[in-house]
């Protein structure tokens, strides 16, 4: 299929890799970075493992189905473990489908039980990928991110997604994705350590597509949280999705429609609606005005607020 699965790649709570500006890390450091460096991670994170399970699903002995391909750009797949260790090397070297990212690295991704019978399409396989030096660069704004460390995708449904989102299949396919201390490193050179837990399903109901992402995790206490760490700040955050975020082919899957995400940096929040127009009123159902994230910040009394628009 020449059709890209879901460019809700770059964006996630996605929501934008790096549109920040700097900041100084003093008291009055303005939290809101902090959440858009949550999202546009994330984001990365979904076009760099969409691509690892979508080369993975297009080797036939690999995914256990036979019909269909997936089209993977600047990238490589070596199958020459598959066999032996049921692992597969992505290496890649270019822009993407988009045209609008360039990477580097390799992802090794391992199914489990491979040598038993198990393939990625089985309910309940377990795909685990390994990024080593993975670089993301927005061509637009040259801004990077480096992600290295290993993340653990699960087949809650089985199926495969990628044919969900192109429209061969019908019905849901649901992912759970989960990762322990990962390494990342910001533009700036700022390298610190998150960790993720959250759920992608994966629809293509009435010749709509969508993607709704997630999370039924709780830590320190915060229920439904997609990702925690230390942000490039130095501050402890926790992200929280309030509100399902949910993205579709009628407006482009890498702009959600609707979404809340609450950001919690040390005692402070920070509150990220997606899905609003250039003012931050929410969307009104008409694409053109869809334009990105409001993100709104309350410290001692005082609010900021900032529109930022979604990444591509």
């Amino acid at each position: 299929m020449k059709k890209k699965l879901f460019q809700l790649s770059l964006l996630l709570a996605a929501f934008a890799v790096l549109t920040l500006s700097s900041c100084k890390k003093t008291d009055d450091a303005d939290d809101s970075i902090s959440a858009e460096d949550a999202s546009n991670v994330s984001s990365t994170l979904n076009s760099a493992t969409d691509d690892a399970t979508n080369a993975a699903s297009g080797i036939q002995s690999f995914s256990g189905k036979t019909e269909g391909a997936m089209q993977l750009c600047g990238a490589t797949v070596d199958t020459t473990n598959l066999h032996t260790d049921g692992s597969v090397l992505i290496t890649f070297n270019g822009q993407d489908c988009s045209g609008r990212i360039s990477r580097t690295g390799t992802i090794t991704a391992t199914i489990a039980n491979y040598t038993s019978g198990t393939r990625w399409k089985d309910a309940g396989a377990v795909l685990t990928l390994v990024f080593n030096a993975v670089t993301v660069t927005n061509l637009n704004s040259n801004k990077t991110v480096v992600l290295n460390g290993t993340h653990v995708h699960t087949n809650v449904t089985g199926g495969l997604a990628w044919k969900i989102m192109n429209g061969v299949d019908v019905g849901t396919v649901t992912h759970h994705h989960t990762a322990t201390n990962f390494s990342l490193t910001f533009d700036d050179g700022t390298s610190r350590v998150w960790s993720v837990d959250r759920t992608r399903t994966f629809s293509n109901i009435g010749g709509i597509q969508s993607v709704t992402i997630s999370s039924d995790h709780t830590e320190g206490g915060i229920n439904n949280v997609d990702a925690w760490g230390t942000n490039r700040l130095g501050t402890a955050f926790t992200n929280q999705i309030t509100t399902p975020i949910v993205a579709s082919t009628t407006c482009g899957m890498n702009k959600p429609t609707q979404g809340h995400v609450t950001h919690h940096v040390g005692s402070h929040t920070v509150d990220v609606v997606l899905g609003v127009n250039s003012t931050g009123s929410a969307y009104d159902g008409t694409c053109s005005n869809l334009y990105g994230f409001k993100v709104t910040h309350t410290r001692n009394g005082h609010e900021r607020s900032r529109v930022v628009s979604y990444w591509f």
